[in-house]
């Protein structure tokens, strides 16, 4: 029996497959290929190609790359026991959805898989030859798109399966870089009163598509919340900060530790309006915070510089588009915070048009022409073209392959890269039917 769209999706969500540990995913795309006779080449890195041959009367059309990666963000809640590395995520569906219990979802970039795969697996539609590529570390570091076999790809026509809104195309992307501040820690004994601030309640998302929204970052928010104490007078020495699970994902929530002799309950209390000011500041999240009282133990050295530091480090959007309305082309996301037995670690993620394969506008796409045209016919609607702040594949193929004609679609996919993600199911299908019939055009 054939598998339909949403049960590939399903089985992509019972497979572990963090960025950068996409073992047991391949293994399982391999053996498809294997099981459906397919053509396929696997890298060392772990990408893998499967070719299907046009099917009768295609094989004098253009062969047509699909694409799309296995990775997915690994975010969760604090109360989550969920293991990535070895656990199925679990899944249920609610009013039209399909969610996961605590943690992102892996929609992205799984519907590109699963749809895929549901291709692969069908002979009932007609398409010219189709070469699928399955990526890796997409989320991270991108060394999967930039590890692919050139000689892998005959096609000069891609479509991108990593949208994630119905309805609308890709037509650039930002790159990116990752940075990590260290500073070196010593820490010395101290007698004075212990406390544990945490950050929590934040919406956080993707650090490209949501950080134009100007939704809070808890980093930011306790950098800036301790450095109104120093000003006003009150003693703050960090002992410890840890905040965020992922560079790409704005900052929800973080724990900073730290001692004071100062007189515990003004301090409480001076901490406490700040916070509300920080909650007024961002009306619609559920920003809170807890402050509680522990044992004295070390301090880092020099914690001043440390809170100044996160105070006046840039966060959000510092540059708009001068071409498309409230579109970012420079933004800086504090993305984790970490402290170790020698030093304090900050990774931020820095996004420009000038960094790593950022996707420059075509404005002679004859694909996305017809894109357009197909999509009219369909629903008697137009099709949006809209830029994205997010890192895409895309840039890496345009430079490998100038000629390369790229187009983007995804289903509607919600808040990714947060565990409140979630997949409108109906969309899927939506994007599967599309393109099947898409491809018969092509």
């Amino acid at each position: 029996m054939t598998k339909d769209v949403l049960d590939y999706f399903k089985t992509i969500c019972s497979i572990p497959h963090p960025s950068g540990h996409e073992e047991l995913l391949g293994n399982y795309i391999e053996e498809f290929a294997q099981n459906h006779e397919l053509d396929y080449a696997r890298n060392e890195i772990g990408d893998i190609i499967i070719y299907k041959e046009a099917t009768p009367g295609y094989a004098d059309h253009a062969p047509i790359l699909l694409q799309g990666h296995m990775d997915m963000v690994a975010e969760k809640d604090a109360d989550s026991n969920h293991d990535f590395f070895t656990d199925p995520l679990e899944i249920y569906e609610e009013d039209g959805y399909l969610h996961a219990t605590k943690t992102t979802l892996g929609a992205d970039d799984g519907v590109a898989v699963a749809i895929m795969l549901a291709l692969l697996s069908d002979n009932s539609f007609k398409h010219p030859r189709l070469e699928c590529l399955f990526t890796v570390q997409e989320e991270t570091t991108m060394d999967g798109i930039t590890h692919v076999d050139k000689d892998w790809i005959h096609a000069r026509k891609m479509i991108s399966l990593d949208g994630d809104v119905v309805g609308e195309t890709n037509v650039s992307s930002a790159g990116g870089v990752q940075l990590t501040i260290r500073k070196n820690a010593t820490f010395v004994e101290s007698h004075d009163q212990g406390y544990k601030f945490y950050v929590k309640g934040l919406l956080g998302g993707h650090s490209g598509d949501a950080i134009k929204e100007g939704r809070g970052n808890a980093i930011k928010i306790a950098g800036l919340v301790l450095k109104a104490c120093l000003d006003n007078g009150f003693d703050i020495r960090f002992s410890s900060l840890n905040a965020g699970q992922k560079a790409n994902a704005i900052c929800r929530d973080g724990l900073f530790t730290f001692q004071s002799s100062s007189n515990k309950e003004e301090l409480k209390a001076f901490i406490h309006e700040r916070m509300e000011e920080h909650k007024a500041l961002y009306p619609l999240e559920p920003l809170d915070y807890t402050l509680e009282e522990e044992q004295s133990g070390y301090v880092i050295l020099d914690s001043d510089a440390l809170i100044h530091f996160l105070a006046l480090c840039p966060y959000g959007v510092e540059k708009y588009s001068y071409y498309f309305n409230h579109f970012p082309v420079l933004s800086l996301n504090l993305g984790i915070m970490e402290t170790t037995e020698k030093a304090v670690e900050l990774i931020l993620l820095l996004r420009s048009e000038n960094e790593y394969y950022g996707w420059s506008y075509d404005p002679d796409s004859q694909l996305r022409k017809s894109y357009k045209e197909a999509y009219k016919k369909a629903y008697d609607k137009e099709l949006k073209e809209v830029p994205t702040h997010g890192g895409l594949e895309t840039g890496y193929m345009s430079r490998i392959f100038p000629d390369m004609d790229i187009v983007t679609m995804g289903p509607n996919c919600i808040d990714i890269h947060t565990p409140q993600e979630r997949l409108e199911i109906k969309t899927l299908y939506e994007v599967h039917d599309f393109l099947k019939n898409w491809l018969g055009e092509l």
